[in-house]
C-alpha cells in the first residue's frame, strides 16, 4: 500500500497548517503539502505526484477540492480523509444563490481590501468561532489565487458525484461545529461512501483544535 499522502490545506491557509498532524502520526508517510496560494509559484496541481496511488487527505476548502480530484480520476487515490468539508449537496438554490453573492465579495475583499482588515473580518464568521485564529502574512499569499479560489471552486458550484467517489473514505467534523456536523448526518442518510464521525470539543479548525485526533483518523485509514 502507497505511504504517500497528498494533503489540501484550507483556504487562507498553507502547506506547513499539517505540521502538528504530521509530527503527531508515528508512521513514515511521505507527505505533499503544497501551498496552494503561495505567490510566484506554479498552480497547485503542478505539486501533485504523477505516478502511483496516493491518499488525499483535504481539510475544509482543501477537502472540496479533493473530492474534485477523486472525481477526475478515482485511479490515482486509495481514498481520502475529509475534515471539515461541505460535498455541495444539500443547498437550496436560494442558498447558493447567496453563496455565490457571498463567495464574490468575499473575492473583491481579497483583491483590492487592506490585508489585516479583510483577514479579521474572515477570520469573524461564525464557522470559526473557538480558539485562536493562525497568523497570517501578506507576502506568504498570491490574493489574486485567493480570489479566484472563492470564484471558480465556490460551494455553490459543488456538487459530490457519489458514484464517482473510489476507494475507502473518512469524513471528520469537529464536535462543536454544528453546522458540519449536521452535514455529516446528511451525509451518511443519503449513502455517501466511508465512515464518519465528530470529535468532542473541537471547533471547524481541526488542524488546530484536534491534531493528535486527525493523525490517528489518518493511520485508521492508511494504516
Amino acid at each position: 500500500m502507497s505511504r504517500r499522502i497528498v494533503a489540501l490545506h484550507g483556504f487562507l491557509g498553507e502547506g506547513s497548517d499539517w505540521a502538528a498532524v504530521r509530527a503527531a502520526t508515528p508512521r513514515e508517510w511521505d507527505w505533499i503539502c503544497p501551498d496552494l496560494f503561495a505567490p510566484g509559484q506554479e498552480d497547485w496541481r503542478g505539486k501533485l505526484p504523477e505516478e502511483g496511488k496516493s491518499w488525499l487527505v483535504g481539510y475544509s476548502f482543501g477537502g472540496r477540492l479533493a473530492l474534485r480530484l477523486l472525481e477526475e480520476d478515482q485511479q490515482r487515490w486509495h481514498g481520502a480523509l475529509l475534515l471539515s468539508v461541505n460535498p455541495g449537496n444539500f443547498q437550496s438554490e436560494d442558498e447558493r444563490r447567496s453563496r455565490r453573492l457571498s463567495d464574490a465579495a468575499w473575492a473583491a475583499a481579497f483583491r483590492e481590501d487592506p490585508w489585516e482588515d479583510v483577514v479579521k473580518r474572515w477570520n469573524r464568521q461564525g464557522v470559526f468561532s473557538g480558539g485562536c485564529a493562525p497568523t497570517r502574512a501578506e507576502s506568504s499569499f498570491d490574493r489574486g489565487k485567493l480570489a479566484c479560489a472563492l470564484e471558480d471552486y465556490s460551494v455553490a458550484s459543488q456538487f459530490a458525484d457519489t458514484a464517482r467517489l473510489g476507494g475507502a473514505f473518512v469524513w471528520v467534523a469537529g464536535g462543536e461545529d454544528k453546522k458540519f456536523c449536521t452535514l455529516l448526518h446528511a451525509m451518511r442518510q443519503a449513502g455517501f461512501p466511508g465512515t464518519f464521525f465528530a470529535l468532542p470539543g473541537a471547533g471547524h479548525r481541526l488542524l488546530q483544535h484536534a491534531p493528535a485526533e486527525v493523525a490517528a483518523a489518518l493511520d485508521r485509514l492508511a494504516g
